[in-house]
């Protein structure tokens, strides 16, 4: 097996240095993001067509996006032997899956009740494991991005991402059976189309959850592209969680759908920068 030299991991957009232009590119999509966010933000009560359609179009689109773009965190985990693009791969992986659940179990979507045994608080708490869950892998990765393992086989690199993949379908498993069997003895977060009381205590602690991992990306300098990339990821996830479900008033508002949308832009921005680096990348 050969061996990787200082050089190798270059062309991999977690070990390319960031530059003054991919800085300007990553600003520029913030302050167009920030500035949407802020117009959008004053009519997110404003209540809208239940337009059923959306919900398995957006949530097809964002678990193929997801999937792909984990598949190719795996194979960069191959290649560079990073504990990091690891747990961003389980991260992604994950998303995809629990987009798949909430779906499936969407009150009206397959059926009445939703699938999967749903209840009426079943979904809410699925976006809440979903949308917490995430951040919590970003910050590992940001915790851990410079600290490659050594060489080991290529039996060994496989066991270790099978058993990575099981270890993401158990948690979602688990997660969904507390948000189904379970979810008796959860808080109810939901009340028809609308939001409980106690739904601003739960968002606000999934909410700290993606700003705690943007900060873990702003302070571990120097930053790699991946980084920057991953930092536009989290401002995106927190204006979809703000929109989605701190200040709209329920379902099929224009914040449901405005922060569905910033949840769609979000999960692009790591794979189209992992496609256009691999792209560029030399052969």
């Amino acid at each position: 097996m050969r061996s990787r030299g200082p050089d190798d991991g270059l062309a991999f957009p977690s070990h390319s240095p960031a530059k003054a232009q991919d800085r300007r590119t990553v600003l520029i999509a913030g302050v167009i993001s920030a500035l949407i966010f802020l117009a959008v933000m004053p009519f997110a009560k404003v209540q809208l067509a239940e337009v059923r359609a959306f919900i398995p179009s957006y949530q097809a689109a964002l678990a193929i996006g997801d999937l792909l773009t984990a598949a190719m965190l795996y194979a960069h985990f191959n290649a560079l032997r990073s504990r990091a693009l690891l747990l961003l791969a389980n991260g992604y992986l994950f998303t995809a899956l629990m987009a798949v659940i909430h779906a499936l179990t969407f009150p009206g979507l397959f059926a009445p009740e939703g699938l999967l045994g749903a209840g009426p608080q079943t979904t809410a708490w699925l976006y809440m494991f979903w949308h917490g869950g995430f951040p919590i892998m970003v910050i590992g990765y940001g915790l851990t991005k410079d600290r490659d393992g050594a060489p080991v086989t290529s039996e060994a690199m496989r066991s270790t991402i099978v058993a990575s993949i099981l270890a993401v379908l158990v948690a979602v498993v688990v997660l969904t059976l507390v948000a189904t069997v379970g979810s008796s003895g959860l808080p109810p977060i939901m009340t028809g189309q609308n939001y409980t009381p106690v739904m601003n205590d739960v968002v606000t602690a999934v909410w700290a959850l993606s700003l705690g991992a943007f900060l873990v990306l702003w302070l571990r300098m120097p930053y790699s592209v991946l980084d920057l990339w991953l930092m536009l990821v989290m401002v995106s996830w927190i204006f979809d969680i703000a929109l989605a479900a701190v200040l709209n008033a329920g379902r099929f508002d224009v914040g449901f759908y405005a922060g569905r949308i910033y949840g769609l832009a979000a999960g692009t921005f790591v794979l189209i920068v992992l496609l256009f680096r691999k792209t560029r990348s030399p052969t």
